[in-house]
């Protein structure tokens, strides 16, 4: 048998049909005959024929490359939405660029300028903690590139995949005051961010609901693990005898917990503490942590799927809401 990939030709040339009626039959026409499909595409299997993928994106004006842009590769909720769009990606043939911004408004722009120049067949795209404007996205919707926002998205009618942020702090509040908790701290993002403010709102109607005192005071920005060193120490000399800290992620709810080691508080006997995503330190920081999973994988796979629906040619602009998950471990029972 010939080394050299098999192509169409050599179906044909076994079969002894023309390569028009080969490319037919794969395709399964309707005016190629049942014995003749047959045959080409049992002989297509027995030789493990695989379609030129190169040949076809010219031929189509296709790339079969989709891009994804996310704002730190470091953090498992992002690492996770990328396997997430790969899963849905290559079960259709797609390779995946991936692309960082590292929290910064302008490399972002810089990438999306380099998009322009690039024959990506779409792009999913999660924004920095600077971006407010959205302009150099929309450009590249003006070229056709079909796009879908995830996690972090604008406040515009276009094609996104959220987090319940809302629900998920909602009920990690509730959590900790069924527990115990009577006065909980909030280590929070700043309010220009939409999932920042959501789950503030969680933290807020969650103590109200349980007829808890919400003061402005218990709430600090706070949203990395060195903030949270320095803001764990600030926060509990003026407030000693709060028995809860409810962080915004991970990182800071892990930082907050060494520094209360270090005072001699015992989690959770002494104060409770609940972290956002379910990053992999979440589970073998000491304490584990209790913390609301934020379903990367779902969330990544949502979006690839909504982008190859654009891909294929839907337009409308849709919102899907991937419900959020509690993970209880040993920082709050």
């Amino acid at each position: 048998m010939s080394r050299h990939p098999i192509t169409i030709k050599d179906i044909a040339k076994i079969l002894h049909v023309s390569v028009s009626t080969v490319s037919r039959a794969l395709k399964d026409h309707p005016d190629i005959s049942k014995a003749t499909k047959k045959s080409v595409q049992d002989l297509a299997r027995e030789l493990n024929y695989r379609p030129n993928e190169i040949a076809l994106s010219l031929k189509n004006r296709k790339s079969k490359i989709i891009g994804i842009m996310v704002p730190k590769l470091v953090h498992h909720f992002f690492s996770s939405a990328i396997e997430g769009v790969e899963n849905i990606a290559y079960d259709k043939g797609y390779q995946v660029m991936i692309y960082h911004s590292d929290e910064l408004l302008e490399r972002e722009k810089q990438l999306s300028q380099s998009f322009m120049s690039y024959r990506l067949d779409g792009l999913i795209v999660s924004m920095s903690k600077e971006t407010q404007d959205t302009s150099h996205f929309e450009k590249l919707l003006q070229l056709g590139i079909p796009m879908v926002y995830f996690d972090r998205v604008p406040d515009s009618d276009c094609n996104k995949v959220l987090f319940d942020d809302y629900q998920g702090a909602y009920d990690a509040v509730s959590h900790m005051i069924e527990t115990g908790c009577k006065k909980i701290l909030h280590f929070g993002m700043s309010s220009a961010m939409d999932i920042g403010k959501k789950r503030t709102n969680g933290y807020i109607d969650a103590m109200k609901d349980h007829h808890l005192k919400v003061d402005e005071s218990y709430i600090v920005e706070c949203d990395s693990y060195e903030k949270a060193l320095s803001s764990t120490r600030e926060m509990m000399s003026r407030f000693p005898d709060a028995d809860g800290i409810f962080a915004v992620n991970d990182l800071t709810a892990i930082g907050a917990m060494k520094q209360l080691i270090k005072m001699g508080k015992r989690i959770p006997q002494d104060i409770k503490v609940m972290g956002f995503s379910n990053e992999i330190s979440s589970s073998i920081s000491t304490p584990t942590l209790s913390t609301v999973d934020q379903q990367g994988v779902v969330m990544g796979e949502e979006a690839a799927k909504l982008l190859f629906e654009n891909m294929d040619g839907i337009k409308r602009a849709q919102t899907i809401t991937v419900k959020a998950d509690l993970i209880i471990r040993e920082s709050t029972v």
